[in-house]
């Protein structure tokens, strides 16, 4: 017998004597059927439309199996392969910036294969999404806290979206665990950005960091205290409107709301960044309304706030707001007449934090039932004015749970916002992106490395702000600011203790009524 008769011969020997199930197995790793629906992932990231420049999409996939694959391709380029015997994908970050930036304005398709204990190999449906011709802002600025009572462990953060790169910009741990509060840029730029702060130790003051410096203010007026809640840069970087509100938190035990947020007064005033004067005006700062939530119109000209009538405790659920402008002139600090923009009962609820898009075209707010807080209400929806028009309408997006914090990319193009939406407890931030005629597109979550990562953070991500760059100011120089604080407006040797009355700035005050 030859030896190539003796070697098939042993072959044949060898396969007759595999198992069946063996071979059965064999079959099936070379066959694949089709469900008819896409695979199951979280985060949701199918039908949305994403920037060119955006961090991997890392995602889970909530389908059973043994080994899985994963093809990312779109109209040019070479598709990304992945081979994984967990549900858990991580997208190789150089191969998916090239791929997104060689195909802006095109479908990027994934397509998923999963392989069961049996063998079996299932093919789903190809997840389509669509990248934007326009990119995101870099970087996105927000404030980490674990839960709205307990303070203990607070910082802002900033976050490079192109990456997973994140920093402190300040912990509260470094001024004796007091609060940070609201940051503001100018026109989305991190050289020009304000950024409030209070504690029992150092007071109350609001930070001024620009081009790389940092320094304390206190813009105490006739009408305000000088601790500073919200503000708004104008355009020019000349003006800041700012508002003093004295908020009281509630606790329910019944109500869908857990907590609650009742102003028992709140008022607005502009702060000149060169003279440091606060300038008041009796139109907006009226004892029987409150005004909130500063923001100016793109060309200057215009104030917009939100108001309501000044009501006592007892009547918190009847607290709504009116959209409110108020013409001012920046060179000769003339103010025009009040006016009505949007009132509550046309808009459906409470009008609360209106922001501008950058060409001045749209305004996003929130609508609430009541109150000129949202965070905390359960139902809080993202509408839309069109300035052009007049028109506007509760966006598409909007969830059954809170969305809020609201800002805008440099272009116009891109949203962000904090929603509740996956848990409705814990604000995760979103992104959607606005097209040219005002149509917000399905959201998606910041991306993170760890698929994961959402399902055990008991953080609050919020007050997401777009910026074009990181924030070019150590913590350490916020720090020294706040430390300087009492020492600079109230002197070193200041009776001022924590829970006593503050000492009236040295700063100047113009009241025009």
């Amino acid at each position: 017998m030859s030896k190539s008769i003796k070697y098939l011969a042993l072959v044949i020997l060898s396969l007759a004597a595999l198992p069946l199930s063996a071979w059965i197995y064999a079959q099936r790793e070379s066959e694949t059927q089709s469900i008819g629906r896409p695979a199951k992932i979280r985060p949701d990231y199918c039908d949305v439309v994403i920037p060119p420049n955006i961090a991997p999409l890392n995602f889970f996939i909530e389908e059973s199996g043994v080994k899985y694959e994963v093809s990312i391709s779109s109209t040019t380029g070479d598709p990304i392969e992945i081979h994984s015997r967990k549900p858990s994908i991580e997208i190789p970050l150089r191969r998916w910036k090239k791929l997104l930036a060689a195909n802006r304005g095109e479908k990027l398709q994934v397509d998923i294969r999963v392989k069961d204990e049996q063998g079996y190999w299932t093919q789903f449906d190809t997840i389509e999404n669509t990248i934007a011709e326009e990119a995101i802002d870099s970087y996105l600025a927000y404030r980490q806290i674990s839960l709205c009572l307990i303070w203990r462990d607070m910082g802002l953060y900033q976050r490079n979206l192109e990456n997973y790169d994140e920093s402190v910009v300040l912990h509260n741990r470094s001024f004796g665990y007091g609060c940070i509060n609201c940051h503001t840029f100018l026109n989305n730029d991190p050289n020009h950005m304000v950024l409030q702060t209070r504690s029992s130790e150092y007071g109350t003051p609001m930070l001024l960091a620009e081009n790389g410096k940092v320094s304390p203010k206190h813009p105490k007026s006739a009408q305000t205290s000088g601790k500073v809640n919200f503000a708004a840069w104008h355009p020019s970087g000349k003006l800041i409107a700012i508002t003093d509100n004295k908020y009281t938190m509630m606790l329910h035990t019944t109500a869908p709301e857990v907590r609650d947020v009742f102003d028992q007064a709140c008022d607005l005033d502009l702060y000149r960044l060169d003279t440091e004067e606060v300038i008041s005006n009796s139109q907006i700062s009226r004892p029987d309304r409150m005004e909130n939530f500063p923001e100016w119109s793109r060309d200057g000209r215009y104030l917009y706030f939100c108001s309501a009538p000044q009501l006592p405790p007892e009547r918190y659920r009847e607290v709504r707001c009116d959209l409110m402008r108020i013409g001012y002139d920046l060179e000769s600090g003339a103010w025009g007449e009040l006016e009505t923009v949007l009132t509550a009962d046309d808009a459906g609820g409470s009008i609360n934090q209106p922001r501008f898009s950058p060409d001045g075209r749209f305004l996003l707010f929130n609508v609430v039932e009541y109150s000129d807080f949202p965070v905390d209400k359960v139902n809080c929806d993202l509408h839309m004015l069109d300035i052009e028009t007049g028109a506007h309408r509760r966006l598409s997006i909007s969830s059954e749970r809170n969305d809020s914090w609201h800002s805008w990319s440099s272009n116009s193009r891109w949203i962000a916002f904090s929603s509740r939406r996956i848990d409705g407890r814990f604000s995760r931030p979103f992104f959607s992106y606005v097209d040219a005629i005002g149509e917000a597109h399905k959201p998606f979550v910041l991306p993170q490395k760890d698929p994961e990562y959402y399902d055990t953070l008991l953080w609050v991500l919020q007050v997401p702000e777009l910026i074009k760059s990181p924030i070019p100011v150590k913590e350490k120089q916020f720090t020294s600011a706040i430390v300087s604080y009492k020492k600079q407006f109230f002197g070193a040797d200041s009776p001022w203790k924590s829970g006593s009355s503050e000492p009236a700035s040295r700063s100047g005050v113009q009241y025009q009524q």
